[in-house]
């Protein structure tokens, strides 16, 4: 291998993608899978771009994206310190680690690197990485082979939504947020704790294991496609302490013995927690309790203040007013993939007779507004019509007038006939979601079923997405359609839904809110 030689000043990030082009041939590697954390992820986002057919995954940590003025002049800023004042370790250190033990002790490890270091060169690195993300952010919708973009919750330059939105437009994006940690997330969140090589390691092994790499939202809103139940999992910590979180991964196993099994990310803030109770419990909700589920599904500062619960015989927390309960001993834990797998033994339960609350496309349901829906499909002509969205924007038909897309229909499977009729109006693939209006219009006397549907990214084939800003100033066909459409824009604001019910002039919203990711 040639002696390398010392990158100029003025250098950017493509001269160092070229090098490493450089090390590739050197080395005669013809496939490779790369990782790179920070400054290096910017030069494996650019080497992905530029040797796509030499690269199987990539694996982008801790990478800037899209960064605004302010902050490349910052950076700009930093590097100009460097080059005439040297390295101060301080700034740096202060953005990368947090307080905690682990964090300090990384922190005191980095330090000495730092100041090991060769000011010049740190500087002309410093100036590429200030301009870099811009470089390569285009490329990321070509990028053919899985892509992996992983930072801690608490990256105040590399964020979580900026690894979001790089998963949202490559093809094979997957977007992991490290809680709890900062930018030196693979020093302080190391594998004996579950977080960064596991999920480097769960990455790898996926993509490896199957000659299909699938899209993960893609397989996610199929898994949804399945309608669960919706349960909080209970337990207490080695303190004494409530925790709790909303899973549906939940169903029974065994009755002689009694066994029934919960998934757990292995990600979740209470994955340790929860692995080393020797108890737990499952509550399974009842319809009127999609608050619960969505407090138990968030990072709330104290879940157990909004639900009313009392310690079961064994010592786990049991709420009031749920469908059915269990009480369980840890039987089993099993890996698999990003979750294991919890094996509990029933040692205790009671039935309330309660109906549960469900869950399907991505949205609560409960038996009593399914069947009102039901009902109003059994009789005559049905108009179908959708809220149809993509990326947080709303498709519309027409022009100058604005319309919902519909079809009618007369008997069949209406998600499914929808379905089939968005998708030759837009040339993209839907997925039928939850219900979301359902009401008769007086004006002719058909029944309008309206559900909420997510398409595919893509431009559509005729009509248009409009996002809530542009929403403001349109014009509607009717005032039935401007209704449905405001009530979307504050709903989606608080990611709070419904279902209507009445008439195109007045009727009931029945709060049927969207769930948050369960872990």
């Amino acid at each position: 291998m040639a002696q390398a030689k010392k990158i100029p000043a003025g250098s950017t990030v493509r001269d160092y993608v070229a090098w490493f082009g450089c090390f590739l041939e050197d080395l005669s590697i013809a496939r490779a899978s790369i990782a790179g954390h920070s400054m290096g992820a910017l030069i494996s986002g650019g080497a992905v771009a530029t040797f796509s057919d030499r690269i199987t995954r990539v694996a982008y940590l801790n990478g800037v994206y899209r960064r605004d003025a302010a902050a490349k002049a910052a950076v700009l800023a930093r590097a100009e310190a460097i080059r005439k004042n040297g390295v101060d370790a301080e700034g740096p250190l202060e953005r990368w680690f947090g307080e905690d033990p682990e964090s300090q002790r990384a922190r005191e490890l980095t330090r000495t690197w730092l100041e090991m270091v060769d000011p010049e060169g740190y500087a002309i690195a410093y100036a590429a990485f200030a301009g870099g993300d811009e470089i390569y952010a285009d490329c990321w919708p070509s990028v053919e082979c899985p892509a992996l973009f992983l930072t801690g919750s608490g990256d105040p330059n590399s964020t979580p939504e900026m690894a979001k939105q790089m998963a949202s437009v490559t093809p094979k994006g997957w977007a992991r947020i490290v809680d709890g940690h900062r930018h030196m997330v693979n020093l302080t969140a190391p594998r004996d704790r579950q977080r960064v090589d596991v999920r480097m390691a769960d990455f790898q092994g996926e993509t490896e294991m199957t000659a299909e790499v699938f899209d993960p939202r893609a397989l996610r809103d199929a898994f949804g496609a399945f309608a669960t139940g919706v349960t909080v999992v209970t337990a207490s910590d080695a303190a004494g302490k409530p925790i709790g979180f909303t899973a549906n991964s939940f169903t029974s196993v065994s009755l002689d013995p009694p066994l029934l099994l919960v998934c757990l990310a292995k990600s979740s803030r209470n994955y340790e927690s929860m692995t080393s109770a020797g108890r737990f419990a499952i509550n399974v909700l009842s319809e009127t309790q999609k608050d619960v589920s969505n407090t138990f599904a968030r990072p709330v500062e104290d879940r157990f203040a909004a639900v009313d619960w009392r310690l079961g015989r064994d010592g786990c927390p049991i709420f009031s007013d749920v469908a059915a309960w269990f009480e369980c001993s840890m039987q089993d834990i099993i890996e698999a993939g990003d979750h294991v797998i919890i094996i509990g033994r029933v040692t205790a339960f009671e039935n309330s007779g309660l109906n549960g609350l469900g869950y399907a496309r991505g949205g609560y349901f409960t038996p009593r507004l399914a069947g009102k829906a039901v009902s109003a499909a059994v009789e005559g002509e049905i108009r179908l019509g959708a809220v149809l969205e993509q990326q947080g924007a709303v498709f519309l038909a027409g022009n100058e007038t604005l319309s919902l897309p519909n079809c009618t229909v007369e008997g069949g499977d209406p998600a499914r006939t929808l379905a089939a009729y968005l998708e030759q109006l837009t040339g993209l693939n839907v997925t039928i979601g939850f219900l979301y209006s359902v009401y008769e219009d007086k004006s002719d006397g058909r029944q309008n079923i309206v559900y909420h549907a997510l398409a595919s990214d893509g431009a559509p084939r005729q009509g248009r997405f409009l996002r809530p800003a542009e929403l403001a100033a349109a014009k509607f066909s009717s005032s039935a359609t401007a209704d449905i459409i405001n009530r979307f824009v504050l709903e989606s604001s608080i990611g709070n839904f419904g279902i209507y019910f009445g008439d195109e002039t007045g009727g009931t919203v029945h709060p049927i809110a969207n769930k948050d990711a369960h872990s």
